[in-house]
């Protein structure tokens, strides 16, 4: 899965949980979601779990925390990252 599909299912997800409409003028992949106000704290576990759900990965703090988890295409990258990154230890895990 790549990023921008990554992208699409998190937008998917955080319009239909937040109610965030499909013509919404300020809403796009690149707003801080939570400067912004689409996204609150309790909003931020509900997202967290959707990712393990939906991508089967665990966001680490360090990336939770970072200036890129703020926005859908920041953490679309993030968790391509971590996609890959699980994919990469399980190659070396089977070679090895």
């Amino acid at each position: 899965m790549d990023t921008p599909d990554i992208a699409q299912r998190l937008e998917q997800f955080l319009r239909a949980s937040f109610g965030i409409a499909g013509d919404d003028p300020g809403f796009s992949r690149s707003v801080d979601l939570f400067e912004a106000g689409y996204v609150d704290s309790v909003g931020v576990i509900e997202t967290l779990a959707y990712i393990t759900d939906a991508f089967g990965v665990e966001v680490p703090d360090e990336a939770l925390l970072s200036d890129a988890f703020a926005t859908i295409d920041g953490m679309a990258q993030v968790i391509a990252g971590l996609i890959q990154k699980e994919a990469d230890a399980t190659s070396a895990v089977r070679v090895g």
